[in-house]
């Protein structure tokens, strides 16, 4: 019984991460309305400047000097994003095509180690370990996300996704080019499923209490399938792309020899780690360790990655057949 009342509070903490998340996605914790804030409360020297005590500086264009980036949360709980250089010139703003959510996890990166152009790493967090991240870059007077192309599949693919620890951001093979790297769940299909009548009572107060109850069921299937993490399996590298850095700049999605190259090291490098600690011990319902392929995995998790990703993305759509106009 005590065991079952830990798992219970466990369960208890994790529905609480959730409703936070739900929270946070309609009113996001970080305002970003700076036309309301008063210049003169700024100190700032030029009066013509759009630059707040919240803005991102950052140099899109890599001449050294930075421009200044303001978000705007609208009342959907998207943003709006404007950039404009240090006299008060607007630069370049984000198309409302672009659904993006705020955020405090963000960065500025640099995607070719060559180059003094900067570009902001925009880390969304639908769901409890559910990343998705945009990369952003300027593109004539538009803020734009770097696309990735599946020249294979014909199709354009944005967010990147990750419900695995950190999206992999660097440059994996040391060839000069920066890799990402996406990681989902295993879920292997023999998992035991967490079988508890007081889970479905538990979900369906905590939702009912968002009034959300119609998402109860989804939340239902995946708290049994994850079950306090015994049902999560090992980290799946689900796809690798590679940055490539033109007028236009895009990630390539590699296509299966090129991802065995890199993932093939992956996994061996992680296996002797494996190997060399066989001997420490893990509580029990810790996450399995190790690599996988995700083309090694059965259609069935697959399908739940996927029925995963929708629930908490609300089935917004990610991959969209190529045109001449989504690759100018």
């Amino acid at each position: 019984m005590k065991i079952k009342n830990k798992k219970l509070l466990f369960l208890i903490l994790f529905l609480s991460i959730i409703a936070v998340i739900f929270v946070f996605i309609t009113i996001s914790k970080r305002k970003n309305d700076f036309s309301a804030k008063p210049a003169d409360s700024l100190n700032l020297k030029n009066n013509n400047s759009k630059r707040t005590e919240d803005s991102i500086m950052i140099d899109f264009n890599g001449d050294g000097v930075k421009e200044v980036l303001n978000v705007i949360e609208k009342e959907t709980g998207f943003v709006a994003m404007e950039l404009f250089d240090l006299a008060g010139n607007k630069i370049a703003g984000l198309s409302d095509e672009w659904l993006l959510y705020n955020t405090t996890f963000f960065k500025i990166i640099k995607l070719n180690e060559k180059s003094t152009k900067e570009c902001l790493q925009w880390n969304m967090v639908p769901g409890p370990h559910q990343i998705e991240t945009v990369f952003l870059s300027v593109i004539g007077d538009r803020i734009e996300p770097i696309l990735s192309i599946d020249f294979e599949k014909e199709t354009v693919y944005s967010p990147f996704y990750n419900s695995r620890g950190e999206l992999l951001v660097g440059d994996i093979d040391k060839d000069g080019s920066i890799e990402v790297i996406e990681f989902v769940d295993e879920y292997p299909v023999n998992a035991p499923r967490l079988d508890d009548p007081e889970v479905d009572n538990l979900i369906r107060e905590q939702f009912g209490d968002l009034g959300v109850g119609s998402e109860a069921e989804g939340m239902t299937e995946i708290v049994k399938r994850e079950n306090y993490g015994k049902g999560r399996g090992k980290k799946v590298i689900m796809a690798i792309h590679r940055f490539v850095d033109e007028e236009t700049p895009y990630f390539r999605r590699l296509p299966p020899d090129e991802y065995e190259v890199i993932a093939g090291k992956l996994i061996s490098a992680i296996e002797g780690i494996m190997k060399e600690s066989a001997d420490m011990t893990k509580p029990e319902g810790w996450e399995t360790d190790g690599f996988m392929r995700y083309n090694d995995l059965e259609q069935d998790s697959k399908d739940f990655n996927e029925f995963v990703r929708k629930f908490w993305t609300h089935d917004k759509p990610y991959e969209f057949p190529m045109t001449d106009e989504s690759v100018e």
